[in-house]
């Protein structure tokens, strides 16, 4: 009586592997059931004691007396600018920023000029 390989499932394996499985489902639970009693029964250990340690009483006295860091106070606007523009070093400052409406009519200009490439198809 030798079994040769079939088309069809092999029922027989299924059922030992959904066996083993159910087993060990049982199992889990039992050990969870056991685990929970048990927790449920220890006490949780008391707080430690406060020991009142020389050295740490004189840190607190010691940061008690460091003086806090000064707060951050607000600058005035003209040191603001100032500080916003950076200087070359052993040189003459930036050159200033061009306005907004020259940047606009430069990026207008520019517009028409892609618009008239794009006509005649070159780009």
């Amino acid at each position: 009586n030798m079994k040769l390989g079939g088309l069809g499932p092999d029922y027989e394996t299924i059922k030992e592997k959904v066996k083993k499985l159910k087993l060990q489902k049982e199992y889990s639970r039992q050990i969870k059931e056991y685990n929970m009693k048990n927790i449920a029964v220890v006490h949780r250990l008391p707080a430690k004691p406060q020991v009142s340690s020389v050295s740490r009483q004189k840190a607190l006295e010691y940061a008690k007396k460091i003086p806090r860091p000064k707060t951050f106070i607000a600058k005035q606007p003209d040191q603001e600018v100032k500080e916003a523009l950076p200087q070359a070093p052993g040189g003459p400052s930036l050159p200033p920023l061009p306005s907004l409406e020259s940047l606009w009519n430069r990026h207008e200009k520019e517009k028409e000029l892609v618009a008239a490439f794009k006509a005649l198809h070159i780009l």
